[in-house]
């Protein structure tokens, strides 16, 4: 699974937009039963019993800088 956080376009009963895009790239990248987070994800829920492990960057076609990487790791 894959989550990122920002805004979003919702038009005909679906999601678009940079945001989505990229959860989808981070979704790409996770193993199997495996939750990752962008770092904006890991920001907005800081300090509500989520850790979180850093596993690294993920370059993202139009993006300048790359996508930072949390794995979830359950209740703290």
């Amino acid at each position: 699974m894959g989550v990122n956080a920002g805004l979003v376009i919702f038009r005909d009963g679906d999601y678009f937009g940079r945001t989505v895009d990229i959860a989808a790239r981070i979704a790409g990248r996770a193993g199997p039963g495996e939750e990752l987070v962008s770092k904006d994800v890991v920001d907005l829920v800081e300090g509500n019993g989520l850790r979180f492990e850093e596993i690294g960057p993920l370059e993202v076609k139009g993006l300048s800088r790359p996508v930072v990487l949390h794995r979830v790791g359950g209740q703290g």
